[in-house]
């Protein structure tokens, strides 16, 4: 489980058929013992080793298919270790388990150092306003939402040890939408 709540911007060295390897400048990256997750752009992803100091992972075809890895990718990831029980829920609950990918609609520099993120294609049954949701690993609250397009407000501190800098208006994302939408929605289902 994780927060949301990004610790390092790390750069992806190579991206060999299935081996994915990324450099990381957070110290807390070194010595982890292989086996550990690691939320990369939102996606638990498995450490499998260290090879010329960098973080290698395996990656499955399930995680292609579902994520931005293979998609015109900026080059950059979100990196987060997993939550501990005396870690800060400072984001809210994410499994790294990447629903889909969206895309940038718009991008507006606000005044006072802040950010707007517009996104499109994104499942309207899971956008709620004022909810939780998780682009490329990060925590962020769902503003505006109409139909299968909402925003997210970003501040100075969040653009700025995030990956979203690197991206662009059509760049692909990762999107998790909240867990607890998803269970009440297959409670209703089943219902």
């Amino acid at each position: 489980m994780f927060t949301g709540i990004i610790n390092d911007i790390g750069t992806v060295v190579d991206l060999n058929e299935d081996i994915l390897t990324v450099s990381f400048n957070n110290n807390i990256y070194t010595n982890l013992d292989p086996g550990t997750s690691i939320a990369i752009d939102g996606c638990c992803l498995t450490l499998k080793e260290y090879r010329d100091g960098n973080l290698v992972f395996q990656v499955s075809n399930e995680t292609f298919t579902r994520t931005s890895l293979n998609n015109n990718h900026c080059g950059f990831v979100n990196l987060e270790l997993p939550a501990t029980l005396d870690s800060f829920l400072s984001g809210h609950i994410v499994q790294g388990h990447v629903d889909s990918t969206i895309n940038i609609h718009e991008i507006n520099e606000l005044e006072n150092n802040m950010w707007n993120f517009k996104f499109k294609d994104a499942s309207s049954k899971y956008i709620v306003d004022k909810g939780s949701i998780t682009i490329n690993g990060i925590s962020l609250t769902i503003v505006n939402p109409v139909k299968d397009m909402f925003e997210v407000a970003v501040i100075d501190e969040t653009y700025n040890r995030t990956n979203l800098k690197h991206l662009n208006i059509g760049s692909a994302v990762n999107v998790e939408y909240d867990i607890i939408i998803k269970y009440l929605e297959k409670i209703n289902h089943d219902n």
